[in-house]
């Protein structure tokens, strides 16, 4: 696990160390066990390592036989293991343990095809002088982030958009529709980034980056970060040529053929396969415990794996309806784990507020981030790995809202997909006044009649015309009605699927990577902390689609097919309790301890609000929550805009 950054020169130079240096001091945090520079020729390659597999040897980059490909990779490859001994068989040589060396040895192999092979959590980026390419991968699910920017002298990308951000001619100019999706989703859908120049490599895509002319008699050097430099051979470069394709999406094979009892036990295997795999390392790993299904099932599983008492960590919040800590110690102490918990008291978000706004370079109004964070600061102290239950609801249907797509009987089901249709969701979630309130209607209407319209409107924040009554008339009319759907980058076969399916494959392809992986990412990485998913693992994933619907979701249960296994492993009230999710108190706290703080940040001291706000919109908004009216979803995307603002656009 690590931060990866790098340049490739596009204009007859040599890449520049103090260009990489400064990219992996922006990250550093990610991997604070080591940082490395690389040069060779027009490319240059930053790594900040935080050691789990290899502790001694896996530093990186990692090289082929005659170091002609060079990689660096943040993430894990879980099947490295037979990967390698399969290289081995075919006579390559490895130099190292890390697992992340298998992938320049594959390249070799199976060229840009290699991604099919690995499973894990990866983000790399490759060098392959002979040929003169670079080329980059996102795992299936975009659990490891990747940015890029094109210039016009050169190709740039990095772990962290703080780490493109010191790069000569970045520029910090904003998106004006990436800022209108921030408000309506409280996240920006890939591939867009709130700066108009920096791009996010969509999950399960990888990049190819040609340059022609290479010469391959330039020599490369290595050095820590901060050594002195001695360029490679100044290379000929006479053109370049950029692509990026998805190489994976989720897919969905329905197998009505095979008994409910055989694809629970093919679902169970597959459960225990990923957690073991997910346990691999040279230190130690614990779990998140929230005391929900899927944290506790892959608690009970890691449990079986590991030789000395798992550890356990969660975060409570005393005195509120939120708190989930006690369902939490009752799954440790019935696992036997030696469970840690600790408390989030509303006098820690001021701090933690401020410093996810500048940790969180991609802003994300996600208010679980903030216990999140504090749990893994805590966490951090103790191991260097945890196994979280991220993905269960996407996956195996978790979510309420999947109830209501298998509610139409099925010779009903014919209205869902026709009114889906009538339904445009770049049209009804697109800023526009509606003086008339037709839009509205249609909206509410849809919602209604169109299942799948519920999932993919997604709508967390303001609706189309309430976003046009808050923007200031230039922000309004630069946007000017332009929206992008979130399936705008899904699989081709969305609009064949049923409306669970549909709603699922949104979720797992685009939904899933841009809040709940990047929340994730952010807040371990911060600490220095892997979190790990063993619900996303790409064999167990593949298990999943194949199941029927009635084993993911009924009209009265979620997770049918999860709860059934998780029964054998776990108490009976923490399977049926009622989903709760992580979260805590906000809209209290705005009313209450964090009032004038809010006001005066919103208000009266704003960097943002003349920019793009109106102020009467804004006021309205934290007076009628005072007044006892829940805006505090808005509230928190405002003040995470605000203070994101200040550390990044200001």
């Amino acid at each position: 696990m690590c931060g990866i950054a790098g340049y490739v020169s596009l204009n007859d130079s040599p890449a520049d160390h103090e260009t990489i240096e400064r990219m992996v001091a922006a990250i550093k945090h990610r991997g604070p066990d080591a940082q490395t520079v690389h040069l060779d020729g027009p490319v240059g390659f930053g790594h900040a390592r935080l050691s789990i597999i290899d502790l001694e040897g896996g530093h990186q980059p990692l090289f082929n036989e005659d170091r002609s490909v060079t990689v660096i990779c943040n993430g894990e490859i879980y099947n490295y293991r037979e990967i390698r001994e399969r290289l081995l068989q075919r006579g390559h040589q490895f130099r190292t343990g890390s697992d992340c060396e298998v992938i320049a040895h594959l390249w070799e192999e199976s060229g840009d095809r290699l991604v099919g092979e690995l499973r894990g959590m990866f983000a790399f980026v490759l060098y392959d002088r002979r040929q003169g390419i670079v080329f980059g991968a996102r795992d299936h699910f975009g659990q490891k982030p990747l940015y890029y920017h094109e210039g016009s002298d050169g190709f740039s990308f990095a772990s962290e958009i703080k780490g493109l951000l010191v790069v000569p001619g970045v520029q910090r100019t904003l998106d004006p529709l990436a800022i209108d999706q921030f408000l309506f989703h409280q996240f920006v859908p890939q591939p867009r980034t709130l700066f108009a120049g920096i791009k996010k490599l969509p999950a399960g895509s990888c990049f190819e980056l040609r340059i022609p002319g290479r010469d391959d008699n330039s020599s490369a050097t290595d050095e820590d970060a901060g050594g002195n430099n001695h360029p490679a051979k100044k290379p000929v470069v006479r053109g370049s040529r950029f692509a990026i394709w998805r190489y994976w999406h989720p897919t969905f094979a329905p197998d009505p053929t095979t008994s409910r009892a055989d694809h629970l036990a093919r679902v169970e295997a597959g459960l225990n396969d990923a957690v073991q795999s997910h346990m691999v390392a040279d230190v130690p790993v614990g779990v998140f415990l929230s005391g929900g299904i899927d944290s506790s099932l892959i608690t009970a599983l890691a449990a079986r794996f590991n030789p000395q008492p798992l550890e356990t960590f969660s975060i409570s919040f005393p005195g509120s309806e939120h708190d989930e800590a006690p369902f939490a110690r009752a799954v440790a102490d019935a696992l036997g784990t030696k469970h840690r918990e600790f408390a989030f008291e509303p006098g820690d978000v001021r701090q933690i507020l401020t410093q996810a706004a500048t940790l969180f370079d991609q802003p994300l109004a996600d208010t679980a981030a903030l216990p999140l964070m504090a749990l893994s600061r805590a966490a951090a102290e103790h191991v260097k790995v945890v196994l979280t239950g991220d993905g269960g609801d996407e996956l195996f249907a978790g979510y309420r809202k999947y109830q209501r797509m298998v509610r139409f009987p099925g010779r009903y089901g014919w209205l869902s997909e026709a009114t889906t249709r009538l339904f445009p969701i770049n049209q009804l979630a697109a800023c526009h006044a509606d003086p008339l309130g037709l839009r509205r209607i249609r909206a509410r209407l849809a919602m209604v009649i169109a299942p799948a319209c519920r999932s993919e409107y997604h709508r967390q924040g303001w609706e189309g015309w309430e976003r046009f009554a808050l923007y200031q008339p230039g922000l309004a009319e630069t946007i000017d009605g332009q929206f992008d759907s979130l399936h705008a980058a899904s699989d081709p076969s969305y609009g064949e699927l049923g409306p669970l399916n549909a709603a699922l494959q949104l979720d797992q392809g685009t939904v899933l990577a841009d809040r709940l992986l990047l929340k994730g990412d952010v807040c371990t990485m911060a600490f220095g902390l892997e979190a790990r998913a063993p619900l996303l693992d790409p064999l167990l994933a593949e298990i999943a689609s194949r199941l029927p619907p009635e084993l993911k979701v009924t009209p009265k249960q979620t997770k049918v097919a999860l709860r059934e296994i998780a029964a054998r492993y776990l108490p009976a009230d923490i399977i049926t309790r009622r989903k709760k999710g992580f979260s805590m108190p906000v809209d209290r706290w705005f009313r209450g301890e964090l009032q004038g703080w809010t006001r005066n940040l919103l208000l009266d001291e704003s960097v943002s609000l003349p920019r793009y706000f109106q102020r009467a919109a804004v006021e309205r908004l934290l007076t009628e929550h005072a007044a006892g009216k829940n805006h505090a979803g808005r509230i928190h995307t405002l003040l995470m805009f605000e203070l994101w603002c200040r550390a990044y656009a200001s």
